[in-house]
């Protein structure tokens, strides 16, 4: 795995270009928040400071503005939380829309990807990420904004004591490079062992029947406990590093108010007589307050980026998903299909996985409006591939695919926009996935609106209308079906979407005799072009004709 780079966190950021204005919100709410706490904070001290060496009371202004200030702290206080959860929940459905977006077009890839992966990078990454974006940043900006105020106010005050803050706010920023790499190399270790974590126990609950068949509860929940011991070792040893930095800064702090208080008595005369006072010792306290407010946020600043260094990794794996290469080219010219049935023409088409042998090499076919044809050969002779390609999912290493219309003019697959080909194009494979929901909503995904009365018709067609209703729910991933029930909804929502083309990958391969006499009979009475990736003789003897494909590894 590559080393994590920040700058991951700032490749991200056009992802987030349209939550630009609630984060710059979400900073200067936030920022007039913490300058009202320390304009507080400062007034106080300052009232304290004169009542006690002078003996005098604030005029009535002072209290009102004290007052006034108490309820704006509590009104941006409340509307800083308002803006920055909101903000919260658009950062996160920002980053999934463009990694699911990302997704889309670069998946399904040649190579195979563990799903425990990309659901961590979906829920853990992400969440901790938008966490940063909508709270982290802009508490970091405003940590900054009050160091410069506050710095300001006290070098007006008393130069000498503006210096003592400069020298520590530097000494205490410069703590963020103690063990800097260390921190970075710790808090990747640590993410990747929760990754790892992450990977294994989604793998293992998607081979459930797998574990349980051959007893691999045990060493799998051995596995599991051995890499939380490894990330607990690591954040153990995260932890300490942080404790030693955490203090330094608190000795820098210290040492800076005491600076600050030795430069103040030192101009107020406290400890000689300097003649005419540049500073009065009832300002003294107020002076405290403005050096300790400027110097905690620097700390937090501070210690905000060092503890960023775990969420490097996850910056690095979301931008990687999110910046994916495409499967296929995005299409450059929009021409419109004709209606009716669409024959498929593949000329000269070649296709190799991760740049190996090829497994189809300069096949030719051609396929006419309203014929149906299979493709029959071994395995790994390249049925799904043709299927697949047929589809636009993987786009040929060579050659062309074309759409054909009833006069035999072609149409280029890389010519039809996106939408256009998959309203032309319906697909049903093996692996085909019913969503949890009804049946109704599995029916209607990629169709427009349609009448019950449509859907119920469709239902009939496959025979499914006898064991299942429009509200029936079907469970995650159609648990609550058998696979020839399955088989049956996947075809029944291709068939609502009435395309012009449907492919078929294999999916009668594991279904009984009743089940493949069913879906044998729709395919036969579909009006449309159909091609059908099959090695069972009793699917392919009902098509028009066949084509053998011979394994070329």
């Amino acid at each position: 795995m590559p080393p994590s780079s920040p700058n991951a966190f700032f490749t991200l950021l056009p992802v987030l270009r349209t939550e630009r204005r609630g984060m710059i919100t979400s900073y200067l709410i936030g920022t007039a928040s913490a300058l009202t706490l320390t304009a507080i904070t400062v007034l106080t001290a300052w009232v304290v400071g004169h009542a006690i060496v002078e003996a005098s009371l604030p005029d009535p202004f002072m209290w009102v503005a004290l007052i006034g200030l108490v309820l704006g702290r509590t009104i941006l206080t409340w509307k800083e939380m308002d803006i920055s959860h909101a903000l919260a929940y658009r950062v996160l459905a920002r980053m999934r829309m463009a990694l699911f977006d990302s997704y889309s077009h670069s998946v399904p890839s040649r190579r195979r990807e563990h799903s425990g992966q990309t659901t961590s990078v979906v829920m853990d990454d992400i969440e901790k990420l938008e966490f940063f974006y909508a709270h982290t940043l802009a508490q970091i900006a405003t940590s900054i904004t009050v160091l410069f105020t506050t710095l300001v106010t006290a070098t007006f005050l008393l130069p000498e004591a503006g210096l003592v803050m400069t020298v520590g706010a530097n000494s205490i920023a410069a703590t963020a490079l103690l063990g800097r790499r260390s921190m970075r190399d710790l808090g990747s270790k640590e993410q990747l062992c929760r990754s790892t974590l992450s990977t294994e126990l989604v793998d293992a609950l998607g081979a459930l029947r797998e574990v349980l068949s051959f007893g691999l509860i045990g060493p799998i929940t051995a596995e599991a406990l051995a890499t939380t011991d490894r990330a607990t070792d690591i954040s153990r040893k995260r932890a300490l590093l942080a404790e030693l930095t955490t203090a330094i800064r608190d000795l820098t702090v210290t040492a800076v108010v005491i600076g600050v208080i030795a430069t103040s008595a030192l101009a107020a005369g406290l400890f000689n007589d300097p003649g005419e006072p540049r500073f009065t010792a009832a300002a003294l306290p107020a002076l405290i307050v403005v050096s300790l407010a400027g110097v905690s946020a620097v700390t937090e600043a501070t210690t905000t980026v060092t503890q960023l260094h775990p969420l490097t990794a996850s910056a690095d794996r979301v931008a990687r998903g999110i910046h994916r290469p495409t499967v296929v080219d995005p299409s450059k010219a929009s021409e419109n299909l004709p209606s009716g049935p669409l024959g498929l023409r593949f000329d000269h088409v070649s296709f190799s996985y991760d740049d190996q042998t090829d497994v189809l090499s300069s096949w030719c076919a051609e396929i006419t409006a309203g014929e149906h044809v299979g493709i029959a050969g071994p395995s790994g002779s390249g049925k799904s591939t043709v299927i697949t390609l047929a589809a636009r999912l993987w786009d040929p290493s060579h050659g062309g695919i074309e759409l054909i219309s009833d006069s035999g003019s072609g149409i280029s697959l890389r010519n039809i926009e996106d939408p256009s080909l998959r309203k032309a194009i319906a697909v049903v494979d093996q692996e085909a996935t019913l969503f949890h929901g009804t049946v109704r909503e599995n029916l209607l995904r990629g169709a427009g609106p349609m009448h019950d009365t449509e859907l119920l018709a469709v239902l009939d067609r496959v025979k499914a209308s006898e064991w299942v209703t429009l509200e029936d729910h079907v469970g995650q991933g159609g648990l609550r079906l058998s696979g020839g029930q399955q088989a049956r909804l996947c075809l029944a929502r291709a068939l609502v979407r009435k395309p012009q083309v449907l492919l078929i990958d294999e999916v009668t391969a594991s279904l009984d005799s009743e089940t493949e006499r069913i879906i044998s009979d729709v395919i036969a009475d579909y009006k449309g072009t159909v091609l059908i990736a099959s090695h069972r003789r009793e699917t392919l003897q009902r098509l028009d004709r066949v084509l053998h494909l011979t394994s070329t590894r």
